[in-house]
């Protein structure tokens, strides 16, 4: 294990500024990691980078826990959705999420039965091959629950047609406030290094490195144990832990590339290509340790509660709890007076519909603030939103560019690069909301190019059909050569296999 030195990038806060999080409160272990089982939840069917699942529920279908209820339409890029309570399907009807995505939601009454499929149970062959990891992962409908959302199976394809040499683990959490990777870490330090190599095998790559804070040395004993044990599974693959200073945004895989590597990436730059390593964040490698050894699909995750309240703290929740639920768990839902944040304090989304907005695979937390009414004045010019962006941009001119309907000036300045870690709007003393409107443009705008990872690499087609093609396609296409029965059927993954 690295212990002398510690990686970082080299532009943002570091100490004694505002950002400087490593004086923030410490971790702290709960003693016990509370389950919540909500009365309903409400399943979007897209979750995900890509299109949407579609439903194979109706309103007055009966559901287990762990039931695939929305499939990928055939050959699009997309992930299966499964249900994390036993109940009836009540409705299926359109959402409008807060990060404005729109899709079909199914709502699940709770019968408070915790009825489980079948299919949830010990594997017994674990001799798997890479192709078999990649289906497993695919079908429990595991994607990056750290960032934006990309099918992992998609990833791990992506690193193996790259010949990656080393798999990271981002085990950094560096925003304020939320700590659940953290709690992972804590809780389940042998599922993240065992779905770390699993992957790694899978991926092709000889090396795996866990990405963590200075700060976070109570966590080093049980993740070290965890490597030790994983060594008589893993025997081809190297495990080593890397010390990160603690700092915002460190775990963005451009900075990470910058801080392990000293390479910048450019907009169109992949780690895979450029670094030959692939980057997933410790909650995913533990959820598809699940999905190996037990069969358990994506179908709950840890959040934290946090910000200003007064009993913060970490729970598991099905995927699709209302965050009226999640706040009710620490017995102050009534008491929450300022905004309530889907998501982390400086890149979440304030939301004022708690009751009907959903914990999504990507939600890590759900952040309480102090209401304070900064007064917005005109841009000082103060320069400290340029000093300050980890990605080397000028907020306040591509702000101003935006707000005079100049598009492609704001691009040429760099505006698509953006990539929405809420510094600009935070330290502005003018209180602009800078990130609000830029990472919208730069959101809007992007164009998924060849070095995407979302690219096929063994297919090319025309840009305009990225997207519609599944990454998948090279294995699955392999498989359907061995199984050539029925191929217009769909296959209910964790529901016994059955096709419809």
């Amino acid at each position: 294990m690295t212990r002398g030195r510690r990686y970082t990038y080299h532009k943002g806060f570091i100490a004694d500024n505002a950002l400087d999080f490593s004086k923030r409160s410490s971790f702290i272990k709960e003693i016990l990691l509370e389950r919540v089982n909500p009365t309903r939840i409400i399943l979007p069917c897209k979750q995900h980078y890509g299109v949407s699942a579609v439903p194979v529920v109706r309103p007055g279908d009966q559901v287990k826990v762990g039931q695939c209820v929305a499939v990928p339409p055939k050959g699009k890029f997309s992930l299966a959705v499964h249900s994390g309570i036993s109940g009836v399907v009540k409705e299926i009807k359109e959402i409008r999420l807060p990060n404005g995505i729109v899709c079909p939601a199914i709502h699940i009454e709770n019968d408070m039965k915790m009825q489980r499929v079948d299919s949830i149970r010990h594997r017994e062959n674990m001799n798997l091959t890479a192709e078999d990891v990649m289906g497993i992962i695919s079908n429990a409908g595991i994607c990056g629950m750290g960032g934006e959302g990309i099918p992992t199976a998609a990833k791990i394809y992506r690193a193996k047609s790259h010949n990656v040499n080393e798999l990271l683990v981002n085990c950094l959490q560096s925003e304020p406030y939320a700590t659940s990777d953290l709690m992972v870490l804590s809780e389940y330090p042998g599922y993240v290094v065992m779905g770390a190599g699993a992957c790694a095998r899978a991926a092709g790559a000889s090396k795996v490195v866990f990405l963590i804070s200075e700060k976070r040395s109570m966590l080093m004993s049980g993740l070290e144990n965890a490597i030790q044990n994983a060594g008589r599974d893993f025997a081809d693959i190297s495990f080593e832990v890397k010390l990160f200073r603690e700092r915002f945004p460190q775990g963005y895989f451009r900075l990470v590339a910058e801080a392990l590597y000293n390479v910048k990436l450019d907009p169109e730059d992949t780690l895979e290509e450029k670094c030959g390593a692939v980057l997933f964040n410790c909650s995913t490698m533990c959820a598809c340790w699940e999905a190996i050894s037990e069969n358990i699909p994506l179908m709950s995750r840890v959040v934290s509660i946090t910000g200003d309240v007064t009993n913060g703290h970490n729970v598991i929740v099905p995927v699709g709890t209302p965050v009226s639920e999640v706040l009710a768990t620490g017995g102050r839902a009534d008491d929450v007076a300022g905004p309530v944040v889907w998501g982390n304090a400086l890149t979440g989304i304030a939301i004022e519909d708690k009751e009907n907005t959903p914990i999504i695979k990507l939600t890590s937390a759900i952040t309480v603030i102090r209401k304070q009414e900064q007064p917005r004045t005109p841009c000082i010019h103060c320069g400290l939103c340029a000093q300050n962006c980890p990605v080397g941009l000028s907020p306040h001119i591509i702000y101003e560019m935006l707000k005079q309907g100049m598009p492609k000036k704001a691009e040429e300045e760099g505006g698509r690069n953006c990539i929405s870690c809420g510094i600009c709007s935070y330290i502005c003393p003018a209180g602009i909301r800078l990130t609000q409107r830029i990472a919208t443009f730069a959101s809007e705008g992007r164009i998924i190019g060849e070095n995407s990872l979302l690219h096929n690499t063994r297919v090319q087609y025309n840009i305009d059909e990225i997207g519609d093609l599944s990454l998948l396609e090279g294995y699955v296409s392999e498989s359907e050569e061995e199984e050539k029965e029925d191929k217009d059927a769909i296959v209910l993954p964790f529901d016994g296999g059955k096709k419809v």
